[in-house]
């Protein structure tokens, strides 16, 4: 079986990572966007699974809010909990 030749280019047949040029990105942007990443690497912090027990409403309110921000249940409910914690021990 032999093989069909192309009849034109076919931009996928090879990888443009080797000589690709992302000039149109402003420099500022990447910048910054490194400097994200960086941060995000360095705040990692080890999670532990914590099961508690909370009135419905609440769950209900939590569950809501997290669907209009387009978040996880938990990772809003993390941000509340950080926030109450710092407001608490600021206030002591």
């Amino acid at each position: 079986m032999s093989k069909k030749k192309s009849l034109g280019h076919n931009p996928l047949s090879y990888s443009t990572r080797a000589h690709a040029s992302f000039d149109f990105i402003a420099p500022s942007y990447k910048e910054e966007e490194d400097k994200a990443e960086s941060a995000q690497e360095e705040k990692k912090v080890n999670k532990v699974t914590a099961s508690y027990y909370l009135e419905e409403p609440v769950v209900d309110k939590v569950r809501n809010l997290a669907d209009q921000k387009e978040t996880s249940y938990s990772a809003l409910v993390n941000n509340i909990l950080k926030h109450s914690l710092r407001d608490i021990t600021s206030d002591s």
